[in-house]
């Protein structure tokens, strides 16, 4: 576990974190990391560059940003992405991931998700998502919100960002249930040749375990979600004070998550 640090915020209280201060690892260790990256230094550099890119549009140390953005420029957001596949389905670099698999599956597949999206839509799918969460976004919505945050471009709040992509995954999971029953005994029904009906079953057979991964992919979002609002509202209740701008109290709570 790491040593507990110590610093002043604007309130002039004394704030405890319970972490190392991020380390942006050289493009070099990055390169490396499948290969030869200790699992320590590999967790702390997908939690590092989780934090910087969630907090680039909020005045975080600047010579670390240059280092993620010349990281990102040179080998793409897709090293990054590979890195945080490692992290802890609950955390950030976790959270980052999902986001980033949600936006490659519209990006591979627009009309499938389109229809589950409209199919769920149909569906009693509020009893699908979290209470409180706005209609769920549109995947087009989807994919500009999380382009923003993997660009680092993301202002908004981290959190309900989080839990309308889950909203978005909880309907096209639902959709993608829906597209199953509706399906079911309708096999031989299928018009065409021997191969394209094979193909028809083969499909309807990856249904459930798609619609499996959709509300997965929901749930942690939800789970990551809810612990950084606790994070927050743990550090109102411990130190804010009036002098902390609403723009501190975000930056604090990506820190300390």
């Amino acid at each position: 576990m790491s040593t507990p640090a110590a610093s002043t915020g604007a309130s002039g209280r004394t704030r405890h974190r319970t972490h190392h201060r991020p380390v942006l690892y050289s493009a070099e260790k990055f390169e490396r990391h499948e290969g030869g990256m200790d699992p320590a230094a590999r967790e702390e550099a997908a939690h590092a560059s989780a934090r910087i890119l969630l907090m680039r549009g909020r005045g975080t140390d600047e010579q670390m940003t240059e280092r993620l953005v010349s990281f990102t420029d040179d080998y793409g957001i897709e090293m990054l992405a590979e890195l945080w596949s490692h992290a802890s389905a609950h955390s950030l670099p976790g959270a980052l991931w999902r986001m980033y698999w949600l936006r490659d599956v519209v990006h591979r597949s627009p009309r499938g998700v389109s229809r589950a999206f409209e199919l769920g839509m149909a569906e009693d799918y509020r009893s699908h998502v979290v209470a409180g969460v706005p209609d769920p976004p549109s995947a087009e919505e989807v994919v500009r919100t999380i382009d923003k945050i993997l660009a680092g471009l993301y202002t908004g709040d981290t959190d309900i960002a989080m839990e309308r992509c889950a909203a978005f995954a909880h309907v096209v999971a639902l959709g993608i249930r829906t597209d199953y029953a509706r399906s079911a005994g309708q096999d031989g029904a299928v018009p065409g040749s021997h191969e394209v009906k094979r193909e028809a079953v083969e499909r309807r057979a990856r249904l459930p375990r798609q619609a499996q991964q959709m509300e997965q992919i929901a749930h942690d979002l939800e789970a990551v979600a809810a612990q950084l609002r606790a994070v927050e509202a743990g550090q109102q209740a411990t130190w804010a004070s009036e002098a902390d701008s609403a723009q501190g109290k975000s930056q604090t709570s990506l820190e300390a998550f």
